[in-house]
């Protein structure tokens, strides 16, 4: 099963609505995917085309600011870590699409596909 069966919302369940967002695929590449979450702390890598590197806002305490039960929560059942992306880049020269943001605010909750 394609993962674009996911992500053209095929497959069901919170990807369908974000399918609804896209409006023509361009192309489809096969690159390895890295996604590490730990309390906030994030990690993006989808071969050399896609980084970013995201740390959570902490609150008075210290603890990793999160909401949960919220519409900020854009993954159901997840908290949403409330961060700063250091950097979030993008580069793929051969479809005229390039950017690079760097100190934006960030959103990010765990998942998992299975197949």
């Amino acid at each position: 099963m394609p993962l674009t069966d996911a992500f053209e919302g095929r497959l069901g369940g919170p990807l369908v609505e974000m399918a609804q967002l896209v409006g023509e695929l361009i192309a489809v590449q096969q690159a390895p995917i890295e996604y590490t979450l730990d309390h906030g702390e994030g990690r993006l890598r989808i071969g050399s085309d896609v980084s970013a590197d995201v740390t959570p806002y902490r609150g008075p305490t210290g603890e990793v600011t999160s909401l949960h039960e919220s519409v900020f929560s854009t993954i159901r059942g997840s908290p949403a870590w409330i961060s700063k992306a250091a950097h979030f880049r993008v580069t793929l020269p051969a479809h005229g699409f390039e950017w690079q943001f760097e100190g934006r605010n960030a959103i990010q909750g765990t998942f998992r596909f299975e197949a």
